[in-house]
């Protein structure tokens, strides 16, 4: 996300250098009917105005980061819309998609309880889009050669999570990667073409900006879309990392939404189009890295931030987003390390929890409809036979990471808690449980290891029992922590700390280590 084009140009308020307009178009007509091979001049896909989404504000989270973004809690991300960040190729299969390259589809469901996630931001009327590519790892258009695949891939990732708005991120070296462009433009437009998910789906192309607007390989990349007819809602220039000192980021950020505006401007006419105005504006976006960006001397404050939602505002973009949710905070408790750090879990600069949330919240427009796009809606399950967790026990203790239902509903432990009931949290700061989302259908009771009987002792109430013997009970393996008389190895299950039990079996829901 924030390998933006460093740029070489003078201060916003100077006399800029601009990219010629006959270099643009020469370099577009090379890659357009050459690198892509069809004609350059066709009706354009751009989506119309009346089409177009009104200007909504939508931070992007980085799912795989550590601490764990949990976006769909209302307090914890109050715009109720996000961009979920980065769809790319798996290492072990280039036509798979992952999560980061980390996580599987199902992986991440398993591990990071992601589709759980986006049911209940869902459910709650949000609108979640996905991104593919950012600026780490391989994008699947790079990776997987073969355009049907790729096709099957991106519609896949749109039913799995019943998302109808795909990001697509093209920055580093992705950029000059034509055969991946090709590939990219040619699988959607077969997806459409057959009315797939991704007919039904708002298509966004983020790419990385300058002072000078958009660079010949990020223009190239909506020529090729557009080549391609396939719907675009928009294209959103990331406004960050320009490579230099920059004393007025949010004069630089307008530079580079207007500079992009003009160019977008010349290749819709190039391609028939006629957008003009506010029209064009309704399909741009921007997006800000807050706080500290990864080029020394560049930092948006909250003044930057308030004049920036002032111009999208004003100027009716489409789009607003920031890099990232996980970052909007402070990074500690005092102005010594608060201030200046470049941080994944913190802005560097001195703020309140959400505070860059809170002033672009104040674009109150629509990313999309929370609406499934395979059709059917969303099913949850409350049956308690099917809880994919243990249930929720008042005479329990739970530590950090363990996961419960309670009334149909998961809810992971944010600290060591014992009898307070997760279905009580009013406040989600202040809770020791977080709700993950609800128990749908589909999901199946957890299942723990078993050993053949005979492997170990059976258990009984008047066995004596040293520290480190093994019994069975109920078909599952224990460990004596130490010399015990008729306490019965469940105990582990309700206090591990007390029990003079150790489970030799992982119990679904506590954490990993």
């Amino acid at each position: 996300m924030t390998n933006a084009s460093p740029s070489s140009s003078t201060p916003p308020a100077a006399v800029r250098r601009r990219l010629s307009p006959w270099r643009v178009l020469v370099a577009l007509l090379v890659l357009g009917s050459i690198a892509y091979g069809v004609p350059l001049v066709v009706r354009a896909s751009l989506t119309s105005a009346a089409e177009a989404p009104a200007t909504f504000y939508a931070p992007y989270v980085d799912v795989t980061a550590t601490p764990v973004d949990n976006f769909q809690v209302a307090a914890m991300d109050p715009a109720r819309q996000a961009v979920l960040g980065f769809v790319v190729a798996s290492p072990r299969d280039p036509c798979q998609p992952s999560w980061g390259g980390y996580y599987t589809l199902a992986q991440a469901d398993r591990t990071l309880d992601l589709g759980l996630r986006i049911t209940q931001f869902e459910s709650s009327g949000a609108s979640v889009a996905v991104s593919f590519g950012g600026q780490a790892n391989t994008p699947l258009a790079s990776a997987c050669t073969d355009t049907s695949a790729l096709a099957s891939d991106y519609a896949e990732v749109a039913r799995h999570y019943h998302v109808s708005t795909l990001d697509f991120d093209v920055e580093g070296s992705a950029l000059g990667d034509t055969a991946a462009t090709r590939r990219r433009a040619t699988a959607l437009a077969l997806d459409t073409a057959k009315g797939g998910p991704l007919a039904r789906a708002h298509v966004w192309l983020t790419l990385p900006g300058s002072l000078e607007g958009l660079g010949v390989a990020s223009l190239a990349q909506v020529a090729s879309l557009l080549s391609h007819h396939v719907p675009l809602a928009g294209v959103n220039v990331m406004a960050m990392n320009y490579g230099r000192p920059v004393t007025d980021m949010a004069a630089a950020i307008e530079t580079t939404v207007t500079d992009t505006a003009a160019q977008l401007q010349k290749l819709a006419n190039q391609y028939g189009d006629g957008l003009t105005g506010a029209n064009l504006w309704s399909h741009l976006g921007v997006t800000v890295m807050i706080g500290q960006n990864d080029s020394p001397g560049e930092s948006v404050s909250l003044a930057d931030a308030r004049r920036v939602a002032d111009f999208a505002r004003s100027n009716h973009l489409a789009r607003l987003s920031l890099w990232s949710l996980n970052r909007d905070g402070p990074c500690g408790s005092s102005a010594a390390v608060e201030t200046g750090v470049l941080s994944t879990s913190c802005s560097g600069v001195t703020q309140g929890a959400l505070a860059f949330s809170k002033v672009f919240d104040r674009l109150t427009g629509s990313m999309s409809s929370a609406t499934n796009v395979s059709g059917t809606p969303l099913a949850l399950d409350t049956n308690p036979a099917d809880a994919p967790y243990p249930l929720w026990q008042p005479q329990a203790t739970y530590v950090q990471g363990y996961k419960v239902v309670r009334s149909g509903y998961v809810y992971e432990a944010r600290w060591y808690n014992s009898g307070t009931d997760p279905a009580a949290t009013t406040d989600p700061w202040t809770s020791p449980w977080i709700l993950l989302g609800p128990v749908l259908v589909g999901d199946h009771p957890p299942t723990t290891t078993t050993v053949p009987a005979g492997t170990y002792p059976e258990w009984t109430t008047s066995g004596t029992y040293a520290g480190g013997e093994r019994v069975l009970y109920r078909g599952e393996p224990y460990q004596a922590k130490w010399y015990n008389v008729g306490a019965r190895p469940s105990t582990a299950l309700l206090d591990a700390a007390a029990s003079p039990w150790r489970p030799l079996f992982s119990i679904p829901g506590e954490p990993s280590n």
